[in-house]
């Protein structure tokens, strides 16, 4: 690896400079050099140990590349590796978070503590969400585990960095008997929203929102009460092919309230297909709009919380419909495995942690099921 050392006609002092390659994100050709050496011996002795440190791997370019303009580079690659929705979300945390507090920064001066006082300021100063603290984090720490393999900076600034912990949210589930009053309530009702039908679908299933504005009429088996959970709707109301990882692919049998109400639906739905004409977009979509479009998630979830202000109920998310599928079906001693299952979840212990607050409220029955099947000594 070659390199010239010149004396500078200016300061009087010596120069250096050579090749070190391509750079690892632009591919240009780089040239490495220091000045302002007192001797030629120490700048030939500075320079053939920068090349030792480049041939080991251990080299690291001082160059002005700046974090915000790697993180440019960098959101190329993850574009392609995203989901649109997740891409888009992390290109705001980008734009209106990241690049703004540590975009001007060169790459290779942030430190810990640079990392750790953005941790403090999005926690402190401007009050975000610890559940948003922690995906910013994820982003940034992502972002210099690839600088660090581009051999761009030594270490990983992020590592050490604490951040603050995520409060467990309070889970709010109806009783069954007020999910019956809600039932019977909501189909007493003259005008019922076309919604209805997928609000009866999470609570009957567990499914998640998403899901049930992507089910489509060709996943149901009516003669088998089965149905398939194969795509979604992103929260952009676009339809998403596969579902949220590979266990929420999954078949769920249904019982035959639901399936009732399923055909009862199905009718209207062929009512307004055969009305719109070549208005209508056939999707094949269980819950559309009149013209067969997919439903906007927040509207959706607006006409859910207008139902269930009517009906006097106590107000929950929509997601707490699942959460109350889940928690009656645990209540009713089945099988939390099979219920693990039936929400898609990744494993048995993501349904335990969830419904923790749920198995001490149990151990009272088991109890008397023991005393009920154990002879008591005499």
């Amino acid at each position: 690896m070659k390199g010239s050392i010149k004396k500078n006609p200016e300061t009087g002092k010596w120069d250096f400079r050579f090749n070190a390659g391509k750079h690892p994100l632009t591919g240009k050709r780089r040239q490495i050099q220091r000045r302002g050496f007192a001797t030629k011996q120490l700048a030939l002795k500075t320079m053939i140990k920068l090349q030792l440190d480049y041939q080991n791997d251990e080299f690291l370019e001082l160059s002005t590349l700046t974090y915000g303009t790697y993180m440019e580079e960098w959101f190329q690659e993850r574009k392609h590796r995203l989901e649109h929705a997740t891409f888009k979300t992390h290109s705001i945390y980008l734009k209106n978070i990241i690049k703004p507090r540590l975009g001007h920064m060169r790459i290779q001066e942030i430190t810990p503590m640079h990392i750790q006082h953005f941790i403090n300021e999005l926690a402190n100063g401007d009050g975000y969400a610890r559940a948003t603290i922690h995906l910013i984090y994820r982003i940034v720490d992502n972002s210099m585990k690839k600088a660090k393999i581009f051999k761009l900076i030594k270490s990983n600034p992020t590592e050490g960095v604490t951040i603050p912990k995520i409060q467990k949210k309070e889970i709010h589930v109806w009783s069954l008997k007020q999910v019956n009053e809600f039932i019977e309530f909501a189909e007493e009702l003259k005008n019922l929203t076309r919604c209805y039908t997928g609000f009866l679908i999470s609570l009957l299933t567990g499914m998640r929102q998403g899901e049930v504005l992507g089910l489509r009429w060709q996943d149901i088996h009516f003669d088998t009460n089965l149905l398939y959970i194969t795509q979604t709707v992103t929260q952009d109301g676009d339809i998403k092919h596969g579902a949220k990882n590979d266990a929420s692919v999954r078949v769920i049998h249904f019982p035959e309230r639901l399936k009732e109400q399923l055909l009862s639906h199905f009718a209207l739905i062929k009512e307004e297909q055969k009305a719109a004409g070549t208005r209508y977009e056939d999707h094949d979509l269980v819950m559309c709009t009149k013209l067969g479009k997919p439903l906007i998630p927040r509207n959706f979830r607006k006409e859910f919380y207008n139902l269930t202000e009517k009906s006097g109920l106590p107000k929950i998310r929509f997601h707490d419909l699942r959460h109350t599928h889940a928690t009656i079906l645990i209540q009713q001693n089945v099988n939390v495995k099979l219920i693990s299952e039936r929400l898609g979840h990744k494993d048995i212990d993501t349904t335990l942690n969830i419904y923790s607050h749920v198995i001490p409220s149990m151990q009272e029955s088991v109890s008397a099921a023991l005393d009920e099947i154990i002879t008591t000594k005499k």
